[in-house]
């Protein structure tokens, strides 16, 4: 622990209790730590404990703490399943504003990044800056080209800043996780962990730059979205240099109408955009905030600040797609299954007392009443339901429930009677049914039978690993109805060797399909439509032994 580590430390500890938040060290090793430093009486409960809340009183505190602790709170306030819904409502507030730097640090950064001076590199930068946050300020300037442009500029010896703090914070989980047994559970050390991978992508405005880079890719030939420039030309890790939007934020209703914009048609376009991030590309811009979305003059929306996205690989689109319908359906089962399948595990504990819970909230939230229900209602009761169930997700998967709750919000400023729920439960019906389509059919197939491939693959590796502990005496196996797990491991290895062969009958009847071999009947290969026609009936007979069994 070096002497500035020290140092900050005392700073922690000289917030913590003077916002009368030092009983959170009573019990811990840092307790000895107390009665050495001669400002704990003068300060010890500074910050009154009858006027603010306990939950208020920790966002204070961590605002005060600065950039790293206020990322780090921000990151806690999408983790419901980890915190108390109270708790969240103040992380929520946390607001990471803070004085501006001045310009000369500013012409400091920019022309040791761009080697050149600030009058050669621009033909205009703006003294003032547009704004100001905790990481970086953002500047408006005008290339030599004639493009207008916002620089954003990365706060002097930041990074030095939150490498110390991180530090810092890593060490403090770890006595968290050693002496703290009810926080040990929420793992302290690896929301440090994903903090840190947070922050260092922050503070890589390369990153971003090829977050906007990546957008434009994807939606090119998409006439409804607009997505900046950025000029890589000055972009470095410190300096981004993008585009400056001209245009209505989304959240103004006067400018817009007066625009003659049709604010139902807006908010419907909005939703479309962000569906095609989540449920087509599984990359989605994460912080739609007002601030963040604006109307061009021509009806595109257009989408700025890209420091924040997430991402969902193929199994978790369709998890999502499947928890999105089931909650529409209010389908107890088909929702249970998705929340099981989003879960980092994939187990679920106690499935009977989920499922009762959840049973619970299809009963208060009916389908027959979707269209005048609030997305934040349900993210809101479900979040507590995974609270209490102690339910692992990707912070990915609060993102975005956070960033739908954020569109519902926006749509109803748009249309009061707007509905993103029910939308997003359209459109999921839509891709299911696409589903069904022959093309996507097979391409689903060829998954599958990949997926069976790696697990084929990598089941030896299992089995050696699984011997190995063994022989280290590292395994400890307890029998319990022996007999049943015997028949259970039966069933289970005759429906994978079914769904095997199932999956090379519907291959091999594409492939027969696809090469038009004859005989033909109505120019379709006679041998590959049977193929399919037996495959079918195979699979629907293992459907209905799965259900009859009670397993779907």
């Amino acid at each position: 622990m070096t002497f500035k580590h020290l140092r900050r430390y005392k700073q922690v500890l000289q917030v913590l209790m003077k916002y009368g938040l030092d009983d959170m060290l009573a019990n811990s090793s840092l307790k000895k730590m107390l009665p050495k430093l001669r400002f704990y009486r003068k300060i010890k409960g500074e910050i009154s404990k009858v006027t603010h809340t306990r939950f208020e009183r920790i966002r204070m505190a961590l605002e005060e703490l600065g950039p790293t602790y206020i990322k780090f709170g921000q990151i806690l306030a999408n983790r419901p399943d980890i915190l108390p819904a109270e708790l969240i409502v103040e992380l929520k507030k946390l607001q990471d504003s803070v004085p501006v730097f001045s310009f000369e640090e500013v012409k400091h950064i920019i022309e040791t990044d761009l080697n050149g001076s600030i009058e050669q590199v621009f033909s205009y930068f703006s003294i003032e800056p547009l704004a100001s946050a905790s990481i970086a300020q953002v500047h408006r300037a005008k290339l030599p080209s004639g493009e207008d442009v916002v620089i954003k500029v990365q706060r002097p010896d930041i990074e030095e800043i939150i490498e110390e703090d991180l530090k810092i914070l890593a060490e403090l989980a770890e006595i968290a996780e050693q002496n703290f047994p009810q926080i040990a559970r929420f793992e302290p050390v690896e929301l440090v962990k994903s903090l840190n991978k947070s922050m260092n992508r922050e503070l890589n405005f390369l990153l971003e730059a090829y977050n906007i880079n990546h957008f434009q890719h994807l939606f090119k030939a998409e006439p409804k979205i607009y997505v900046p420039k950025v000029y890589s030309k000055y972009s470095t890790r410190r300096v981004i240099c993008i585009e400056y939007i001209e245009g209505t934020k989304i959240d103004n209703i006067a400018a817009l109408t007066k625009q003659k914009e049709n604010l139902n048609e807006l908010a419907e376009k909005g939703l479309y955009i962000y569906f095609q991030q989540i449920f087509r590309y599984g990359f989605f811009h994460a912080d739609p905030h007002p601030g963040n979305v604006f109307v061009l003059a021509d009806g595109r929306i257009c989408l700025i600040d890209f420091g924040m996205v997430g991402t969902m690989n193929r199994k978790d689109k369709e998890a999502f797609k499947e928890f999105i319908v089931a909650i529409a359906k209010g389908n107890l089962r088909q929702l249970t299954d998705a929340i099981e399948a989003l879960t980092k595990t994939h187990r679920v504990q106690n499935k009977e007392e989920l499922e009762y819970d959840i049973s619970i909230l299809i009963e208060e939230f009916p389908p027959e009443t979707i269209d005048e229900r609030h997305m934040g209602e349900i993210v809101d009761r479900l979040q507590k339901i995974i609270y209490k169930h102690k339910l692992s997700f990707s912070n990915d998967f609060f993102l975005l429930l956070r960033t739908l709750v954020i569109l519902d919000g926006i749509g109803r400023q748009l249309d009061p009677n707007f509905n993103t729920l029910e939308r997003i439960r359209k459109h999921s019906m839509r891709l299911f049914e696409e589903g069904l389509q022959p093309k996507n059919l097979l391409k689903s197939a060829l998954h599958e039978i990949v997926d069976i491939w790696d697990f084929i693959r990598v089941l030896p590796k299992d089995f050696k690993s699984i011997i190995n502990r063994l022989k280290d005496g590292k395994v400890r196996i307890e029998f319990i109805g022996l007999n049943q797990l015997i028949h259970s491991l039966d069933v289970v290895s005759n429906r994978l060797s079914a769904a095997i062969i199932l999956a090379a009958m519907i291959l091999g009847s594409s492939l027969v399909v696809l090469s038009h071999i004859p005989p033909l009947w109505n120019g379709i290969p006679l041998i590959g439509l049977i193929g399919i026609i037996v495959s079918g009936i195979f699979g629907f007979m293992m459907l209905v032994s799965i259900y009859r069994g009670g397993k779907f």
